[in-house]
């Protein structure tokens, strides 16, 4: 099988969960023996605009110019096309698949692509991340951003509809497809996600030499979470959190990984609370290091507000024996939910998030759980391996 793969971001060239799907996805399907041509953007013109990256995987990627506007959609749209229809008469592929909706725009100008098996693999609304990312920090969001927004969530439907199947992570991309574009749910097929589970592995010693190796402190608590620094992820209310409690500023630490144009406020935040001794931003995280930060802490927080479409990193923590708090939004019930509803906070608010982490100081006996149990989790209901065997039995069924 000759594969398509059309997507906005792919791992390593961008972090973020999409790319890691997209790149993982692909290079299993490589190792059962499909060739797998990726369409990508080249934002930077800093990678190879054509690439063997590993065997059977190769990279086609595009030019597309800094910024937003009008220009950048139409540039990738054109640009897109261009590659897409060159690869296509190298290649003749069997199927095209789409992680995201506009890069799949240019190539269905191309009838020769328009005539392939289609499938796509969908994240979370187009629109929507548009509009979070365009609100204000009052909450309000510009008229012109609403009406790019309409514009958006029509071009998506229409991508979504020239699917045979769209594949996605959980129940609650089900819902949000079934409720905005109004979809035949014969079209709709969850696969399990999956994370690399021999790279995120328990700690061989525990958790206090690790913490030695990372300079951080024995005698606390130890909450890390790791996020883009934007609104939606709800940084700033565990930062809140912290403030309004003596018990977490006396026996907690909170270690906070990520880049966004939030670090500034979030710093001063810290800052401005005094809470420099038990707050601390570590900037982005290498990927060598996040597996150690996840086996010293003894607890992950996912703080999101809104729009969680899944959370690949509930996944690596708990694969490394560390479980994970998480506010009750989007999909990440369907995993902390399912390992303990314990360990959702109630709401998404700072005093929710400042009544549970208590209660965990407090009261550890009730929040003690064997990192054992935590990867095992994992390892029975997610893997890489498993998400390729799904794909893979329903395309090839589409191809035959």
């Amino acid at each position: 099988m000759q594969v398509l793969m059309l997507a906005d971001v792919f791992f390593p060239d961008t972090i973020g969960g999409a790319g890691r799907v997209s790149y993982h996805l692909s290079s299993q399907l490589c190792k059962r023996g499909h060739e797998i041509h990726v369409l990508t953007r080249n934002p930077e013109k800093t990678l190879p605009f054509y690439q063997e990256i590993e065997a059977n995987l190769f990279a086609h990627r595009f030019d597309l110019p800094a910024g937003e506007g009008i220009s950048f959609f139409l540039s990738e749209i054109k640009n897109a096309y261009g590659k897409a229809k060159r690869s296509n008469h190298e290649t003749d592929f069997d199927l095209v698949c789409a992680h995201q909706s506009l890069v799949a725009l240019g190539p269905f100008l191309s009838s020769s692509i328009r005539r392939k098996p289609f499938v796509h693999c969908f994240y979370s609304p187009w629109h929507e991340e548009y509009l979070i990312k365009k609100r204000d920090l009052k909450g309000r969001t510009p008229c012109s951003a609403k009406a790019v927004a309409f514009f958006m969530r029509k071009m998506e439907k229409r991508v979504l509809s020239k699917a045979l199947k769209i594949f996605v992570l959980s129940r609650y991309s089900i819902e949000q497809i079934s409720e905005i574009h109004h979809l035949p749910q014969e079209k709709l097929v969850m696969i399990p996600a999956g994370i690399e589970l021999d790279r995120f592995r328990l700690p061989e010693s525990g958790k206090n030499p690790v913490r030695k190796e990372l300079d951080i402190g024995l005698d606390k608590t130890v909450f890390f979470t790791v996020r883009n620094l934007v609104p939606r992820m709800g940084i700033e209310n565990l930062i809140e959190a912290f403030k309004q409690s003596n018990i977490l500023r006396e026996k907690g630490l909170l270690l906070i990984g990520g880049e966004g144009f939030l670090k500034v406020s979030l710093r001063d935040m810290v800052k401005d609370y005094g809470l420099e001794g038990t707050v601390k931003l570590l900037g982005r995280v290498s990927e060598e290091d996040l597996p150690r930060y996840y086996q010293a802490a003894d607890f992950f927080v996912l703080p999101t507000r809104e729009l969680e479409g899944f959370g690949l990193v509930i996944l690596e923590a708990m694969a490394c024996g560390t479980p994970v708090l998480g506010t009750p939004i989007g999909a990440i019930p369907e995993t902390v939910g399912l390992f303990d509803k314990n360990l959702l906070f109630e709401g998404i608010r700072s005093e929710n998030m400042k009544t549970k982490l208590e209660d965990v100081i407090n009261r550890p006996e009730k929040y003690r759980f064997d990192p054992q149990v935590c990867r095992k989790f994992v390892e029975e209901r997610y893997s890489w391996e498993k998400m390729a065997d799904a794909f893979e039995r329903e395309v090839m069924r589409l191809i035959k």
